[in-house]
C-alpha cells in the first residue's frame, strides 16, 4: 500500500533530519566557541549561535515526536 510506503520513508526521513540537526548543532557550537575570541562582537555572535542550537534542539523534540507518533502503531 502506498500510504505504508509513505510513513515507512517519513519514518526514516525523521531519523535523519534528527541526526542531520545534531551534526550542525555540534558545528554550531564549535564555531560559537570561536567567535568568543572576535573582539567586541564575540559574545553577541556566540549568543545568536548558542540560540541557534537552542532553536535546533526544540526542532528535533518536535521531529522525535512525530517519529514516535508514526511509529506507535507499528
Amino acid at each position: 500500500m502506498k500510504t505504508e510506503d509513505e510513513k515507512e520513508k517519513l519514518s526514516l526521513l525523521l531519523v535523519y533530519w534528527i541526526e542531520h540537526n545534531k551534526e550542525h548543532a555540534q558545528d554550531f557550537k564549535r564555531w560559537a566557541e570561536k567567535a568568543k575570541g572576535f573582539d567586541e562582537i564575540g559574545t553577541e555572535v556566540y549568543e545568536a549561535i548558542m540560540e541557534a542550537v537552542e532553536h535546533m534542539e526544540e526542532v528535533n523534540e518536535c521531529l522525535l515526536k512525530a517519529f514516535e507518533r508514526i511509529n506507535k502503531k507499528k
